[in-house]
């Protein structure tokens, strides 16, 4: 059977995991500290691809304090705004929907998680390989002295300033040496949630002392309109076996709340507060840079 794929940062690969039927091969715990997380080896019957990801259900209702599949997806979704795929900080990771029956091997006394479904929903992310945890989340001797590091943690203070991503603990982010690549890798308390991990060196400020030029001007290029796009990123609808299957996104169905669930359908989204909190540190970033107070590289 072929192996995982050699690129796991692939943008392909969310439609796979999103959509293509699937049989799970194999069930672990993910470690690190990840509650409730598994690492499952997926098996895809159609080309016999083997590909091994992060598993974590949905908590009854959809979403939670600290596990909100739409927050995860949503830091995937808004690195987009100004990174393309060869500098993705998150790895690719959707809403999907497994069936009970099928869902016992994960979990043997499984129940669905969403009213009117018999399907456990939950956020499945490609396990990313050939990393692990740095000793610093900023090494700012490297960050002067290597431009390749600089320019990946640069993006990566981007990103979890403009997502307001406020839990810098070190086992959610890997470096990948020699590239070096730097990946965000649980980002389930971003976008202004209340509660937040007060007592570390958190990326909610910009921390670095540079940023690159390339990625503030595409930040200068985001429009309304492409903010707008974050306020619905999945939709799901139950199929004739009552499964949870992905359909073509509609308008939001309320701007106000992000998980938006009715029996047998879901919404994921962000919320119009977290998108006007996005566009506003988005003008604050800019104009610290037009004021000289932000560096470029």
């Amino acid at each position: 059977m072929p192996a995982a794929p050699s690129d796991p940062l692939d943008p392909a690969l969310a439609d796979r995991l999103a959509r293509d039927e699937f049989v799970i091969d194999s069930v672990e715990s993910a470690g690190g500290g990840v509650m409730g997380a598994k690492r499952l080896r997926l098996h895809f019957p159609s080309d016999g691809q083997l590909l091994d990801v992060k598993w974590k259900a949905a908590p009854a209702g959809g979403d939670g304090w600290n596990n909100s599949p739409r927050r995860e997806i949503g830091a995937y979704v808004a690195q987009q705004l100004f990174l393309d795929e060869p500098d993705h900080l998150v790895p690719p990771i959707v809403a999907r929907a497994i069936g009970v029956e099928a869902y016992r091997i994960v979990d043997e006394k499984a129940a669905p998680n969403i009213d009117g479904t018999q399907s456990v929903l939950g956020a499945a992310a490609v396990w990313l390989t050939g990393g692990q945890m740095p000793d610093t989340v900023l090494d700012r001797q490297r960050f002067a002295d290597d431009r390749a590091y600089a320019y990946h943690i640069a993006n990566l203070n981007l990103l979890a300033y403009l997502i307001h991503h406020r839990d810098a603990r070190k086992s959610n982010f890997l470096l990948r040496d020699p590239d070096p690549r730097t990946f965000m890798i649980d980002n389930g308390i971003a976008f202004s949630g209340f509660v937040f991990n007060y007592f570390k060196f958190n990326f909610d400020k910009m921390r670095v002392p540079a940023l690159p030029e390339q990625s503030i001007a595409r930040l200068r290029r985001v429009a309304p309109a492409d903010l707008q796009r974050l306020a619905v990123f999945a939709e799901l609808r139950v199929d004739d076996v009552g499964v949870l299957r992905p359909v073509e996104l509609g308008a939001p169905l309320d701007p106000k709340v992000g998980t938006r669930v009715s029996p047998g359908h879901v919404q994921l989204g962000l919320t119009a507060a977290e998108i006007d909190g996005i566009a506003h540190r988005l003008s604050r970033l800019l104009a610290r840079v037009d004021r000289g107070k932000l560096i470029l590289f």
